[in-house]
């Protein structure tokens, strides 16, 4: 895996991809057990999310940081904004991620980023599932990121 930018659509919308969303037709078994089907996907291990979820933090230069355990993964999820998020779209919309390799895990950063609106919440969820070429499939724990924003 290399490091570099990926792009973001929404907001939060969707990874540059290395991997490709799931389709109906990717629903073959894997030949690894530990890497899920599209019928039973594998629930990826997160930690180190930051902002940390229940936290509150100005609205002003927020990276938002997490890192999938134990896999080398370059990831394309897309992402939701709830009906509970209301602190609008990021400036700069897309907003850039940087992928680094951390031991055995996979680190995403984004660039700084600001929200529309504030003092507001933040609830983002990740949604559908992402397949390797090898037929692994995956899903990211949802929400991903649940903060609160403040005035500056």
């Amino acid at each position: 895996m290399t490091n570099g930018a990926m792009d973001r659509g929404l907001g939060f919308g969707l990874f540059s991809i290395l991997l490709v969303a799931c389709g109906g037709s990717d629903d073959k078994p894997a030949a690894n057990p530990d890497c899920g089907t599209v019928q039973a996907p594998t629930q990826l291990e997160t930690k180190n999310v930051s902002p940390s979820p229940g936290s509150s933090v100005p609205n002003a230069s927020i990276v938002q940081t997490f890192t999938i355990v134990g896999r080398h993964l370059q990831i394309s999820p897309s992402f939701q904004l709830p009906a509970s998020h209301t602190a609008g779209k990021t400036i700069p919309t897309p907003s850039q991620w940087t992928i680094s390799v951390s031991g055995p895990d996979t680190v995403y950063t984004s660039e700084p980023l600001t929200w529309e609106k504030a003092p507001a919440h933040v609830e983002i969820d990740a949604s559908g599932l992402m397949a390797t070429s090898d037929g692994c499939v995956f899903l990211l724990p949802s929400p991903l990121f649940e903060y609160d924003i403040t005035e500056p």
